[in-house]
């Protein structure tokens, strides 16, 4: 079982990896879910590195990579508290320049120590499970420095659950707590106050698995509580996929861009169908198309109410009131198209 250990770590950074992967891609507009995915992105690296450390050829090898990957790990319980900070919605500290050199002068000058010195990690030896190092006389502030950060998140955490007025949001920090004291508390004793205790390794190491268990827990809250998941961008899809009136976005030119399922049932064609099509198709008369479009985008006015007959590329007649209005970018202000949200008034 011993010669399979290195394996079951690499098993273990790939699980962390893709868990890293699938919040990034599901949830990228969230700014928590994005900054846990960076924390889970370093946390493979980490992993990783610690795994070669393992299957590393020769001790000097083993000794090069693991100067960078105690330099990761020095950053890695830092950027969990900072996470833990973004979660529990601690804006006025964060915004301030300190709030930086907080979480990250201290992880700095342990990299140093980790890079520069041998006084993080005294020795390498070859053990049956593979590589490990020996702590050196400055390691106990690797391990103060992690307790601390990973100890003020899970606090901050808890605290947060216990103000929380609803229910989900209680369940939601809850898990995390938990989920992320228990691999915690494993990995500083046995990757940190044995070793210091006794001088060497008596247990195998734990933190690559403890790291993947904590971003497993938190990916369960977060399927299981929705946490993450309530998104300007998902929250924007949602309501227009189930608002009850069509909606179509043109260019300036108005040539159709987007269609939601309701304009497509409206037109009684599909959506394919709709986009690429010039929108004042749709209108019986032109010249209602051009008084519409000159008031949006020529006059500048938001348009309520305007009253329209349309037909569908089958030929059938639909009266309709119309609203329209500018489409800006959100970041520069440019307009860079119209909306349209139709309502059929055919009763």
């Amino acid at each position: 079982m011993s010669i399979l250990f290195p394996y079951f770590e690499l098993a273990a950074s790939l699980f962390i990896l893709l868990l890293c992967f699938r919040i990034f891609t599901r949830h990228y507009e969230n700014k928590v879910a994005r900054f846990f995915a960076f924390f889970a992105l370093v946390a493979f690296l980490a992993a990783i590195f610690e795994y070669s450390v393992r299957i590393a050829f020769t001790l000097e090898l083993a000794r090069n990579l693991d100067r960078i990957t105690g330099t990761l790990w020095a950053f890695l319980f830092p950027i969990f508290s900072h996470f833990s900070f973004l979660y529990t919605g601690k804006k006025r500290f964060l915004e301030s320049p300190f709030s930086y050199v907080f979480f990250y002068l201290p992880p700095s000058i342990l990299a140093f120590l980790f890079i520069f010195t041998n006084l993080m990690n005294a020795r390498y030896e070859i053990m049956s499970f593979g590589i490990v190092s020996q702590p050196a006389i400055l390691f106990w502030l690797f391990l103060s420095s992690s307790a601390f950060y990973s100890l003020l998140g899970i606090v901050l955490i808890l605290n947060f659950a216990a103000k929380a007025q609803q229910k989900t949001e209680r369940a939601q920090a809850i898990l995390i707590a938990i989920g992320s004291l228990i691999p915690v508390s494993v990995g500083l004793i046995t990757d940190g106050v044995l070793p210091i205790i006794f001088g060497v390794r008596v247990v195998f190491p734990t933190v690559v698995f403890g790291v993947a268990l904590m971003n497993l827990f938190i990916y369960i809250a977060m399927r299981r509580y929705s946490l993450f998941a309530v998104s300007p961008a998902l929250a924007a899809d949602v309501i227009i996929e189930t608002m009850p009136n069509a909606l179509l976005a043109t260019d300036f030119e108005g040539k159709i861009l987007f269609v939601n399922d309701e304009a497509s049932r409206l037109f009684s064609v599909s959506q394919e169908e709709l986009i690429g099509r010039k929108i004042s198709s749709l209108f019986k008369v032109r010249e209602r198309y051009d008084q519409l479009y000159n008031e949006v985008a020529n006059q500048r006015k938001e348009i309520l109410r305007f009253e329209a007959e349309l037909v569908d590329p089958l030929g059938q007649h639909i009266p309709a009131s119309i609203n329209a209005n500018l489409l800006k970018d959100k970041v520069v202000g440019d307009v860079i198209g119209i909306i349209f949200v139709i309502r059929d008034t055919r009763g």
